[in-house]
């Protein structure tokens, strides 16, 4: 199935326009998580402006699949120290 994250916040929302081929929605999350990760500890991302913001996973109809918000993702993975 493909699945679309679209970031959403206080300002416009950023569209996934490319997707990504995954085998179902268990495994969509877990691919989530370990991409926002990835960008955090790379640095290609910045904790700070990601407060507030969300990650809502879609399918190719609009469907909401879930949603993640990445504070809650900032906190669980405790990367308050990444910069």
């Amino acid at each position: 199935m493909k699945c679309y994250f679209n970031l959403s916040g206080s300002h416009q929302p950023i569209r996934d326009e490319d997707g990504i081929e995954v085998p179902d929605v268990e495994r969509a999350l877990p691919i989530a998580v370990e991409v926002a990760v990835s960008m955090l500890k790379s640095g290609e991302a910045d904790p700070a402006t990601w407060r507030g913001w969300r990650l809502e996973a879609v399918d190719s109809s609009g469907v909401v699949l879930f949603t993640l918000p990445l504070d809650t993702l900032l906190e669980s993975v405790h990367l308050e120290s990444v910069h």
